[in-house]
């Protein structure tokens, strides 16, 4: 990793703190979120583009980090929808519309995380499919039930992110290759986040003081694991 890369991560990882200090701090920390976390993805693609190695095929090192940096592109409008107002509005089929729109442009992320791991030799394997299934029908049911007008995030979107975990988990890649042992780790991290976000949007609506201090709480932990998550799965998938 570049001096400059070093740099770049070490602001990333700066941001991402005040980021989930913000999200924990509830209506409160909004003023902050809105200044840092559009940061987040730019910071952490430019630290990707900075870290490549000048030895190492330059051809495809720039082909990987490209896929991934469109990946983060979709990740920073995501992210950008989800910070707003809406995303604490009292109703909860505001919410609703707001993480399926949310969603929508995660969904370019884990496309380019898929596309990723697929060239780097990733496959499904039955154990982390089998793993993975009942998390996918867990979060349906979920919206089913608590949320229903999330379902289009929750099968949508959740299917790209269980596949993008499933194949980061193979472990015909990561037993050999050292370096790629964070890449499944942040699969995993990223359907944790996104699952807290949905059990957020299902059972966490409304102005009572617990549930306002019990949706920062969670909202801190969503932030906290998307953020390592990020860092994990794009530094694995760009390292060569």
């Amino acid at each position: 990793m570049t001096s400059t890369a070093r740099v770049l991560r070490g602001a990333y990882l700066t941001a991402g703190a005040v980021s989930v200090l913000a999200a924990a701090a509830g209506p409160r920390g909004d003023r902050f979120t809105r200044t840092v976390k559009p940061a987040l993805m730019p910071l952490l693609a430019a630290s990707a583009l900075a870290g490549r190695r000048t030895g190492a095929r330059p051809g495809a090192v720039t082909g990987a980090v490209a896929g991934v940096v469109a990946g983060l592109a979709g990740g920073w409008v995501g992210d950008v929808i989800l910070m707003g107002p809406d995303g604490r509005s009292a109703d909860s089929r505001t919410r609703a519309r707001n993480l399926n729109r949310g969603s929508a442009a995660f969904a370019v992320n884990q496309v380019a995380y898929i596309t990723a791991l697929w060239r780097k030799g990733h496959r499904p394997q039955k154990g982390p499919l089998a793993l993975r299934v009942p998390v996918l029908a867990s979060g349906v049911l979920t919206a089913a039930t608590g949320a229903p007008a999330a379902l289009p995030a929750a099968v949508g979107y959740g299917s790209l992110l269980a596949a993008a975990s499933v194949l980061a988990a193979d472990p015909t890649v990561t037993g050999r290759h050292a370096d790629l042992h964070g890449v499944g780790l942040g699969g995993n991290l990223f359907v944790l986040s996104d699952g807290l976000i949905l059990a957020r949007q299902a059972f966490l609506t409304g102005q009572k003081p617990l549930v306002r201090v019990l949706d920062g709480i969670v909202d801190g932990l969503v932030m906290a694991t998307y953020v390592a998550a990020q860092l994990l799965l794009v530094e694995g998938l760009t390292r060569e």
